[in-house]
């Protein structure tokens, strides 16, 4: 039997890393002040901020890539975890329903784990819970049907 403090085995597991275009602007940007420095104050300088700039931007970069992981105990998005007996339908999405649900026909008290760059899909997660103030998780996802089938069969283990 397990330690009842042993980590969780994922079932899925998925982080959200920013898509390329971030990393070049935050590069890009890093590299045109490294370059203003090196011309002003020297190549030393240029240089100090190159790297300390380029390794503050990709620490940023890493903490902000949240990770959605289904365990058999819970479902996790970012910070926020719910336990599987709050949770109902599961419903990935396609590019054209994930854009209507991030948009005006989309549901106002979702609770969202969107990130730029992740791709076109998301799932769509109903909240049981009436305590809880969000309706439904929206969850991006670079692989929904995946991460869909991955939530009903750690739901499907629950016992009655």
């Amino acid at each position: 039997m397990p330690a009842a403090d042993a980590p969780e085995k994922p079932e899925y597991s998925e982080r959200l890393w920013p898509g390329p275009v971030v990393w070049i602007l935050a590069f890009g940007s890093i590299a045109a002040l490294a370059i203003a420095y090196g011309s002003s104050l020297g190549a030393v300088s240029g240089w100090l901020v190159a790297l300390g700039g380029g390794a503050v931007a990709a620490i940023l970069i890493a903490r902000s890539a949240a990770l959605v992981m289904v365990t058999d105990q819970q479902l996790h998005a970012g910070r926020a975890g719910i336990e599987w007996e709050f949770t109902g339908r599961v419903l990935p999405l396609d590019a054209d329903q994930a854009r209507s649900a991030r948009g005006p026909h989309g549901d106002p008290t979702a609770f969202m784990l969107l990130r730029p760059g992740v791709g076109p899909g998301a799932v769509v997660v109903e909240v049981t819970d009436p305590q809880d103030p969000h309706r439904t998780w929206l969850l991006a996802s670079r692989h929904p049907a995946q991460l869909a089938r991955a939530i009903e069969t750690a739901r499907g283990r629950l016992s009655p």
